[in-house]
Order: structure tokens, then C-alpha cells, then sequence
């Protein structure tokens, strides 16, 4: 796949699966690939080539406006696969109507910009193709799209979107010799260069990936004529192709030699853009070019500068031109990390250390700079590589620390940075004690602890400074991939217990010290007296946490018992303390809270405690008998949400009590019933799991016995599962109105009847259903009926009389089944169709060719009406 190819697919693939409009529900608006998959599959039918020539004559007709521009982008996709797939139907059939458009749109005296832009992007994917530039090259329409000269009079120029189709036309056009040719001819390139200092995000990073395209397509064809000008088949090489290299080498460097911000920051990110996606010869020649200018710009003292200038050292960084001895890139990086103020050079050399090829002097250096701040501000002992560079620098920093907002935003970084590279392991020659020590130092600080020599109110900012205390808890969390060489552990619990213990603590920093307290946990030995303390503490601090005024704080304190719960299963001590402090009661408590999300963790909780110990029977009804009344009672979604998945993490476990078999019925029955479609999408996913442990209690899934006592005793188990009502369920999901439901539902269906079919006795025949009972039983007999007519002319072609007199018997004097055999359900309905159906969005209808051209007819015809209604 080229690099036209990639693009067009990833656009494709982008705009697909934007979100229309127009009606449907949110749940049918999720990302589908499989829209994708449609349009490429399908091709353009009678109707939408009948409706093509109108929908092309109303957008050339000047006296229109399109309200909304998303049909014509999604028209353009279906262009798009048409053409890169080279179908032959569309270049007969539809090149005609689309080559008259764009004749119809050179001849407009006024045009909408939206309309416009469609027309550059679809002119340049015609002539992205040899065949069709020649055609659009002979009757001019090349030469008026894309020279913006011969449609000034209109004034489109202003207008960002036609600037960006403009690009997007050129784009899709130079995929062969002929049309960079043309581009090169045409003198497009001062205009492309020109567009590098556009106020549009967009329109300059696809001018960066046209040059660099440009340069690909043009640099191999310049090497290979220069070593064999006889070759065959070879670009014709001639001096506009050299000369656009030049401007563009001159223009860099012209630019980063200027005055002005607005033309020197572009102009870096252009150089970045280029040494990254060009090959070798040019990444040299590029960088021979503008490494004098770039020396000098580094030496400027503006830190507006300094990320553009490190992303194209990290560009060329990557490529073989870093070992050259004469590329100077080592000697740009050092001017960054130290001519900039303490906050840039701390961003320049957390960069640095991401550069996979970096020199180890260079990483030490870095290193040295993302430590500082950290180490200045606690008075930790500096360690530094070179100490006559970075004395200046720690004075600087020094000062900068004292002011809150520098202080603030170099700590910050620096901790983001160090924890970064920590997760890695990556920090080379640092010792983890050193960063260990010095974080919990900051955050004794940040409490207002300062048990160490600094001058006193040094650091009063820092106190309770919220943004400090996430990243250093953060940072102290991560320093636990180090345990191997990490003897701080009864300091590390020590800080942390000190911030649970604070009334004070931000929400978010409690979740944090939270998240920290258990990787924490995780490396201190279970038997050892400091890790049994620490338990003991955190249930008392947990047990007021729940009661916090702040929702947010109960919320992420119930959060951490479940983790907790989770990670100590079987654990005899923390069972044991887990009961002795009154947490299970103060979890039954919580299940009543006013807010939805923490009555949520409170089940989930809950129910991590249930399923992992042995807590009793009366614990285990308790909680079963509180789930069902929130099931039936409450009326937010979360919490149903939150009980239903913890009655399918109960079924799904071993100790799985009396009480909750006893529910099962009622749970189904109300998931069903409810109104939220996850509810009942996580009771689907409870049936299935209902499903598979009754049937894994069959001897045949354990052991080789004979196929008739297999088939009783999943007969016994299947029997059981239409007494807890599952079937009925699955049924009446089925013809749920939401998607995600009705689809669950016929994959357990198909599941089922899998099974079904493997079973050869007639003993099935008494697992019947009586449909007539069953809410849902119109649209099942409606179902029922039209498959069994079908079947049942095929008998009748067939000669099978018995299996029609086998139906009849089935059925009532009206033609109704009373008692009907699950089995005949199963196969007359068409659930694998259903489940084709139903895994498609609604995309897949209201974004076909089709759809869009019927939009466009129609928002049309609405602009035809507000004319007539305006006086």
C-alpha cells in the first residue's frame, strides 16, 4: 500500500465512523467497523446511479446551501473506495456524471465554500489516477481547481475549508510522474509554502506531509537518473524538480534565520515534519542545509522556541546522521538542556531521555536536569556528572523555587518526568534510594513537616499544594518496580498513613495515596509485623473515609477495599481483620448511600468480600436480600448496573450460596423489566454464565459416558434453566428494541441451539414453551409463522409430508402453537441472519451511498422552501 493508499484509508476509516446528525440513539452511534467493511464491499446500485446526476446538478447550482457538510464528506469516502479499488463499473458508469460536475463547477460565477472544497477534493482524486488527469488536464479543469488565480473573483481563498481542500486535492493527486509534474510546473510550491504559516492546525500538517511526499517521490527518481539516465520507465528529471528542492532548503533556512516568532516556529516544524518522514539523502542534505541557522537559534534566549527546535533533534536523531562526526547534534541538544530557563530545560531533557540512540553523556546530563528540581527543593545531596555546567543552573533553580508558581510547575514536571522513566527503569547511575527519599521528604513538606535543615519558610507555597502532593505520590507509587533495592518501606507507609490520616487531604490526592498504599502493600512480606500494622490502620481509617462528607472520597475509599479485597484473596490475616473491624457492617451501610456511584462501589465491595471468604450464610442472604431490593427499588442506573455484575461475579464463584440460586428467577426477571439497556445487557451476560455453570455440573463434561446419558443429564440441567426462566428471558431480549440487548440475546440463542442440535435422543421433545403466555408472543409468533411457512413449502416441494403433518400436530385449530418444542423454535427461527443483522449499526443503512445522496436531495429541497417562505 502507497502512501496515497495509507491516507485514504485511514480517512476513510475516520470519517466513516463520525457521528451523523441526524436521529438515532447513542447506543447505535458507537465506533463500527463494520461500516467500513460495507462500504468496501458494496457496490453502487441502479438507485443511487439514478440519483447521482441530480445530486451532482443541484451542488453546481449556485442558488443552494448546504446546511451541513457531512453527507458530501461521506459521499467523497464512497469515491474513495471506488477509485482505489479501481472499479471498473465506476470509470465506465459514473467518471461521466463527476467529470460534468466539475466542468459545471469552473463555469460558476458564485459557489457555497463547503460545495467548492468538495470539488477539489474529488477533482484531485480523479486525477490521482493517470487515465483521468489526462481528461481532466485537457478540458482545463486541473488548471482552474487548483490555481486559486482563476477563481479569485470568487473569493473562496478566505475560507479555511477550501484552503484545506485545496491540499487535499493536491493530496490525492500526486500519486504519479505526470501530476508532480504538473505540481512542479505550476509553481504550486510557494503556495504550499505559503499555507506553512496558516492559522489551521490541519492545513499545516498536511502541507508538511505533501513536501515530504514530494521529496520522496522526487529524490529516488533524481539518484537513480543521475546513476543510469538511460533507465526505462524512470520520471523525466528536470530542472523544476531540483528547483523546488532548493526553494524549499532555501525557505528553511531563511525562516529560521528571521526575526519573527509567527515565521520561525513553522518553519522548525516543517524541518521536524521533513526529517522524519524523508528518506537518508535528503534527511543530510536538509540537515547540511540548516544546521548553521539552527546553532544560532539555539543560542536565542526565547523558550517559545525550544520544543520545536528538540522535536527536530529528536527527528534527526533517529536517522544515521546522528553518527556522523560532523552533525552537530550533540552540540545542540547540550546548548538546549542549558541555555534555557529551569522549567524548558526540564522539558528539553525529559525529550532527550526519550531518544532511543541517545549518547550516555548526553542522557547523564539529562538526567542530572530532571533530577535537580526534586533534589533542590528537599535539600537532598546532589549527585551531578558535570558540576562546573550545572552550578549556574542550580542557582537559577534555586531562585525559581522560591517563587510558588515556578516551584510549583518545575516540581511537577520533574516528578512526571523521573516517574516516566522510572516505569521503565531507564534512569541510568541514579540511585532509587536518593529519589525515594527525597519524595517522601516533599511530601512531609507538603503537610508542613520539615524534620531536615532547610531555612525555615523556605518553602511555605508548598504547603497543601495538591498538584505536588499527585505527582509525588505518583512517584513514590511507581518506585516500587525498584523493591529489590528499595529499604524505605516503613517511611513510605508512614508518609502515606500520614496523608489518610489528614481531614484535610484533597479527593484526588486520597485516591492517589490510595492506588500507591497497595503496589506498596504488594512488596512488603504479609507475615511481618509493619505490613499486619499497616492493615489494622487502614480498616480504621477506611471505616471513617466511608462516612466522608465528600462523595468523591467515598467513592474511592470503597474502590480501594475492593482492590484490596481482590489482591489479599485468601489471606487468612486480612480475613480475620477484615471481619474483627466492622467493615462488612459499614459496607451494608454504604448500600444506602444518596449518591449512585458509591452505592455502586459499595456493592462491588460488597460483593468482593462475599465471593473471596467464607463470611457466613446470614451474610451472604443479607446481602443478597439488599441487592434485590436496589434492584427493584432504586431508581438510578448505576447501582443496577453494579448489582446485577456483582450477582454474575457471585454465580461465577465457587462459594456461590442457597439464597442467590433462590434469586436467580427474580434477578432475571427484573434485569429484564428494567428500563437501562446495560442492565439488561449485564443480565444477558448473567444468563450466560447461568447457562455454562449448570451445564459444566454434567458428568459428560468430566468424563467419557454413553451419548443417552449425556443427553438426560443435560436434559435435567436445561430443564432446571427454563424453571429460572432463562429461556423466556432470552426470548424476550430477542426483540428488544436496543441493539447491544437483542444481539446478546441471539448469541446465547445460537449458543443454545448449538447444543440442542448435539442432542440425538427424544427427550428434548418434553423441554417445551407455551409462547402464548409470553409478553413478547406476537412478534415470536410472527417469527414463527413466516420461517415455518417457508419450511414447510420446501416439505411439500420436497415430498416430505410427514414432517408437515409433524408441524400441524404442533400447532392449535388458529394455526397458534400452545406447547411449542424449544428445539423448532430454535430452527425456524433465522437467528444467524438476525445476528448478521443486528452486529451491523444503523450506520450501515443511514450512511449508504444511497442515504447520503437522499440527504443532500433533501437539504436541498429544504433551501428551496426557506426561499419561497422568505418574502
Amino acid at each position: 500500500m502507497n502512501l496515497f493508499d495509507s491516507f485514504s484509508a485511514a480517512l476513510v476509516l475516520s470519517l466513516a465512523t463520525r457521528k451523523r446528525r441526524r436521529g438515532s440513539s447513542k447506543r447505535n452511534k458507537l465506533v463500527d467497523p463494520s461500516y467500513v467493511g460495507y462500504l468496501r464491499h458494496q457496490a453502487m446500485d441502479s438507485d443511487c446511479l439514478n440519483l447521482l446526476p441530480s445530486v451532482c446538478e443541484v451542488l453546481a447550482d449556485s442558488r443552494l446551501l448546504l446546511h451541513d457538510d457531512t453527507s458530501l464528506e461521506k459521499l467523497l469516502d464512497y469515491f474513495t473506495e471506488l477509485i482505489m479499488q479501481n472499479d471498473a463499473q465506476y470509470l465506465v458508469r459514473y467518471q461521466p456524471y463527476l467529470l460534468q460536475f466539475l466542468q459545471s463547477v469552473t463555469e460558476l460565477r458564485t459557489v457555497d465554500p463547503s460545495v467548492f472544497s468538495f470539488s477539489l477534493k474529488l477533482a484531485g482524486l480523479l486525477a490521482g489516477k493517470e487515465h483521468s488527469f489526462t481528461l481532466l488536464e485537457e478540458r482545463g479543469i486541473l488548471e482552474y481547481m487548483f490555481q486559486p488565480d482563476s477563481w479569485h473573483m470568487l473569493d473562496l481563498w478566505k475560507n479555511s475549508s477550501v484552503r484545506y481542500g485545496w491540499l487535499q486535492g493536491l493530496w490525492n493527486m500526486l500519486q504519479h510522474p505526470q501530476s508532480i509534474n504538473f505540481f512542479c510546473r505550476s509553481g504550486f510550491i510557494k503556495l504550499v509554502l505559503h499555507l506553512r504559516n496558516d492559522n489551521g492546525l490541519f492545513i499545516t500538517s498536511l502541507t508538511g506531509q505533501i513536501l515530504a511526499h514530494i521529496f520522496n517521490t522526487i529524490m529516488p527518481e533524481v539518484l537513480s537518473n543521475s546513476n543510469n539516465s538511460e533507465a526505462p520507465n524512470r520520471c523525466p528529471v528536470n530542472s523544476e524538480f531540483v528547483s523546488v528542492t532548493e526553494e524549499v532548503m532555501t525557505h528553511v533556512a531563511a525562516s529560521l534565520a528571521s526575526q519573527e516568532q509567527a515565521v520561525i516556529v513553522p518553519a522548525l516544524r516543517l524541518l521536524a515534519t521533513i526529517l522524519t518522514q524523508c528518506t537518508e539523502p535528503l534527511k543530510k542534505m536538509f540537515w547540511n542545509h540548516v544546521v548553521g541557522p539552527l546553532e544560532l537559534l539555539a543560542n536565542v534566549q526565547d523558550d517559545s522556541f525550544t520544543l520545536p527546535i528538540v522535536a527536530v533533534l529528536q527527528a534527526v536523531a533517529r536517522s544515521p546522521v546522528l553518527i556522523q562526526p560532523d552533525c552537530r547534534v550533540e552540540t545542540l541538544m547540550d546548548i538546549m538542556l542549558f541555555s534555557r530557563s529551569a522549567t524548558e530545560s526540564v522539558q528539553c531533557a525529559a525529550v532527550i531521555l526519550q531518544m532511543e540512540d541517545c549518547p550516555k553523556v548526553l542522557k547523564q546530563k539529562a538526567t542530572d536536569v530532571i533530577l535537580l528540581p526534586l533534589l533542590c527543593a528537599t535539600g537532598s545531596p546532589l549527585q551531578l556528572h558535570e558540576p562546573d555546567k550545572l552550578n549556574g543552573h542550580v542557582s537559577r533553580l534555586e531562585k525559581q523555587l522560591t517563587q510558588k508558581a515556578f516551584s510549583v510547575c518545575l516540581l511537577t514536571q520533574s516528578m512526571s518526568s523521573i516517574a516516566e522513566h522510572v516505569c521503565k527503569k531507564s534512569l541510568s547511575d541514579i540511585p532509587v534510594q536518593l529519589i525515594a527519599s527525597a519524595v517522601i521528604k516533599l511530601l512531609k513538606i507538603c503537610t508542613g513537616h520539615c524534620p531536615f535543615t532547610l531555612e525555615a519558610g523556605t518553602f511555605p507555597h508548598l504547603i497543601g499544594c495538591y498538584k505536588v502532593q499527585q505527582c509525588s505520590i505518583d512517584l513514590l507509587g511507581g518506585l516500587t518496580v525498584y523493591a529489590e533495592s528499595m529499604d524505605l518501606i516503613e517511611e513510605a507507609f508512614v508518609v502515606l498513613l500520614q496523608y489518610l490520616q489528614c481531614p484535610d487531604s484533597h479527593a484526588t490526592v486520597l485516591k492517589k495515596t490510595h492506588q500507591a498504599t497497595l503496589k506498596w502493600l504488594s512488596i512488603c512480606s504479609p507475615s511481618s509485623d509493619l505490613w499486619k500494622s499497616v492493615i489494622h490502620e487502614l480498616f480504621q481509617l477506611m471505616k471513617k473515609h466511608v462516612c466522608d462528607a465528600r462523595w468523591e472520597v467515598r467513592d474511592s475509599t470503597l474502590e480501594f477495599i475492593t482492590q484490596l479485597t481482590a489482591n489479599l484473596k485468601g489471606n487468612s490475616e486480612y480475613t480475620e481483620t477484615l471481619h474483627s473491624s466492622g467493615m462488612i457492617s459499614a459496607l451494608f451501610t454504604s448500600l444506602s448511600d444518596l449518591e449512585g456511584y458509591v452505592q455502586a462501589s459499595a456493592m462491588a465491595a460488597l460483593g468482593e468480600a462475599v465471593t473471596t471468604f467464607d463470611v457466613g450464610s446470614n451474610v451472604q442472604e443479607k446481602a443478597v436480600t439488599h441487592l434485590l431490593s436496589i434492584l427493584s427499588q432504586d431508581t438510578q442506573s448505576f447501582p443496577h448496573r453494579a448489582a446485577v455484575k456483582v450477582f454474575t461475579e457471585w454465580m461465577k464463584s465457587p462459594q456461590c450460596c442457597t439464597a442467590l440460586e433462590q434469586s436467580i428467577s427474580s434477578v432475571l426477571l427484573l434485569g429484564g423489566n428494567d428500563l437501562d439497556w446495560e442492565v439488561k445487557v449485564h443480565t444477558l451476560e448473567l444468563a450466560d454464565v447461568l447457562m455454562d455453570r449448570s451445564l459444566n455440573q454434567c458428568p459428560c463434561h468430566f468424563q467419557k459416558i454413553s451419548r443417552s446419558a449425556e443427553s438426560k443429564c443435560i436434559m435435567q440441567e436445561l430443564t432446571k434453566l427454563k424453571e429460572f426462566g432463562v429461556f423466556e428471558f432470552l426470548f424476550k431480549c430477542l426483540s428488544d428494541c436496543d441493539r447491544p440487548v437483542s444481539q446478546k440475546a441471539c448469541s446465547l440463542l445460537l449458543k443454545l441451539r448449538t447444543l440442542m442440535r448435539e442432542i440425538t435422543t427424544t427427550d428434548h421433545k418434553v423441554l417445551t414453551l407455551e409462547m402464548c403466555k409470553y409478553s413478547w408472543n406476537e412478534e415470536m409468533l410472527h417469527r414463527y409463522h413466516k420461517n415455518r411457512d417457508a419450511i414447510e413449502i420446501n416439505c411439500v416441494k420436497n415430498g416430505d409430508k410427514a414432517s408437515c403433518r409433524e408441524m400441524d400436530s404442533a400447532d392449535s385449530l388458529d394455526g397458534s402453537p400452545k406447547e411449542t418444542d424449544l428445539c423448532q423454535i430454535l430452527e425456524l427461527l433465522d437467528l444467524e441472519k438476525m445476528h448478521h443483522t443486528l452486529s451491523l449499526s444503523s450506520d450501515h443503512v443511514i450512511n449508504s451511498p444511497q442515504s447520503l445522496m437522499e440527504d443532500i436531495l433533501f437539504m436541498t429541497r429544504e433551501s428551496e422552501e426557506n426561499l419561497v417562505d422568505c418574502y
